[in-house]
């Protein structure tokens, strides 16, 4: 009786955490020469001075190590119309696929992958990271950013369109 009310209770928390609001992002980073990137959504600002964001990475993604070796990341914020985008970098592995390829994108000023048609990007470098769970949360410092020109509005995660893949 009680593993079944703390499964319960369990259940009763995901589903109410699953009402929290973020953003979608392509989250890339580089090892060498080589980029790789991912489908993120578990990113939040956590500082104005200096400007720090965080990000939630699970342990057994490609990227996750990428990052732990470079101290670098970047985040591409992606508009309310690129669900495709978000679903190509939540689809396969950096470890066998290249989803980079094909894909209009620069380097940031660390070096980093950062998507050229996007709202925006962040560069980012690790200041510090802990585990939490079965994900590392890597706080970066913001080195630089920039905008892009036009209207439009991020594109807000939904549970529901990526079934379980993100983060």
């Amino acid at each position: 009786m009680v593993d079944e009310r703390l499964e319960q209770d369990r259940e009763a928390i995901h589903e109410a955490m699953g009402h929290l609001t973020h953003g979608v992002y392509v989250l890339g980073s580089r090892r060498g020469r080589e980029m790789t990137a991912m489908t993120a959504a578990w990113v939040a600002q956590v500082s104005e001075h200096p400007p720090c964001v965080v990000v939630a990475v699970r342990d057994d993604r490609y990227t996750h190590d990428v990052i732990l070796e470079s101290a670098t990341f970047s985040l591409s914020v992606l508009r309310e119309d690129q669900v495709d985008v978000a679903t190509h970098f939540a689809e396969t592995s950096g470890e066998y696929h290249d989803k980079l390829h094909g894909i209009p994108y620069g380097r940031s000023p660390g070096g980093s992958p950062v998507l050229l048609d996007c709202l925006a990007y962040l560069d980012c470098k690790v200041l510090d990271s802990a585990y939490a769970g079965d994900h590392t949360v890597f706080i970066g410092e913001v080195t630089a950013g920039e905008s892009y020109d036009g209207p439009s509005y991020p594109l807000l995660y939904d549970r529901s369109e990526y079934e379980g893949a993100l983060s």
